[in-house]
C-alpha cells in the first residue's frame, strides 16, 4: 500500500524531530502526524496502526520485514547532547543505572557500551522523567530527547552518548530514520519526506522558535545549535556503516 493520501505517519515529539515532520503536511495529504515518544511508536507500528514512523533504529534489528525511507534520518557524529547518563560514580563502577522508559534505541546504545567499553553489567531499571526520578532509585540515569536539557545536578557527572559510540566505533550514530512497516515501498513515498526534510532544514532558525515558545526549556540560540551543530540528518555511507554496526552489536 503506497497510497499517499492516506499514509498513517508517526513521529516523536522532541525538537530533533521538528526538521523532518513540521512540515510534512504540506508536501503529504492524509491524515496528521501522530506524535509519541519511541516506546509507543514501535509497538503501533507492529500493530499496523501506523504506515511510517520515525523509530528507534534498533526496530530493524526486532523486526527485519521492517525498511527505512534512503537518506534521512536523525544521526549525530559525535555528541549529541540528547542522549545523556547522569551518575553519580564512574561508570566502570555503577551497580544500577535507571533507564528512561520512553527510550528504545539509546537504551539499547547504552547496553552496548556498558559491555563494550566500560566492560561493567550493571542491573537496569525503568523509570520515568524527569531525571530526578531515576536518580531516586539507582546511582546512574538515562535521559534522551528534550528532557536532557538540564544542568548537571551537585555530584552528578555527564556522559554524552553519542560522543562516547564515535569515541568507540570512528562512526556516526543513527537514532531513528522513517521506518515503514512491511507492505509499504519506502523508495516509492521517499518524496514527500525529502522535500519536508529541505524545507525543515532551511528553517531550523524558525524552528528554533518554535521550540522556544511552546513549552521549551531553553532559549531559541539553544535549540538553534542543537539543531544545526549536534544533530544532523542526511544518511549516507558512513551514517549506514555506524547503523550497521549498531544493529550487529544490539541484542533483541
Amino acid at each position: 500500500m503506497n497510497d499517499l493520501s492516506s499514509l498513517r505517519i508517526g513521529a516523536v515529539p522532541f525538537s530533533n524531530g521538528l526538521p523532518l515532520s513540521f512540515y510534512l503536511s504540506e508536501f503529504l495529504p492524509g491524515p496528521p502526524v501522530i506524535q509519541a515518544v519511541p516506546s509507543q511508536l514501535g509497538p503501533m507500528l507492529a500493530r499496523g496502526e501506523l504506515d511510517v514512523a520515525m523509530l528507534s533504529s534498533i526496530e530493524l534489528k526486532r523486526h527485519p520485514e521492517y525498511q527505512f525511507i534512503p537518506g534521512m534520518g536523525v544521526c549525530s557524529d559525535g555528541p549529541v547532547h540528547s542522549v545523556m547518563l547522569w551518575a553519580r560514580r564512574p561508570a566502570q563502577e555503577l551497580t544500577r543505572v535507571a533507564l528512561d522508559g520512553n527510550s528504545l534505541s539509546s537504551t539499547m546504545l547504552l547496553r552496548i557500551l556498558f559491555r563494550e567499553v566500560w566492560k561493567n553489567t550493571p542491573e537496569y531499571v525503568t523509570y520515568t522523567p524527569p531525571l530526578a526520578n531515576g536518580l531516586d532509585i539507582a546511582e546512574a540515569a538515562l535521559t534522551i530527547g528534550d528532557s536532557s536539557f538540564i544542568d548537571a545536578p551537585d555530584g552528578v557527572q555527564v556522559i554524552d552518548l553519542g560522543q562516547v559510540w564515535k569515541e568507540h566505533t570512528g562512526l556516526p550514530f543513527v537514532y531513528a530514520p522513517w521506518i515503514t512497516r512491511e507492505g509499504i515501498d519506502p523508495k516509492a513515498i521517499a518524496k514527500p519526506f525529502q522535500l519536508a526534510l529541505e524545507k525543515g532544514l532551511q528553517n531550523r532558525r524558525a524552528l528554533a522558535e518554535h521550540c522556544a515558545q511552546n513549552g521549551g526549556t531553553q532559549s531559541a540560540d539553544f535549540y538553534y545549535r542543537y539543531l544545526t551543530e549536534s544533530i544532523y540528518y542526511p544518511i549516507g555511507e558512513r551514517e549506514l556503516a555506524g547503523l550497521q554496526q549498531y544493529l550487529a552489536r544490539a541484542d533483541r
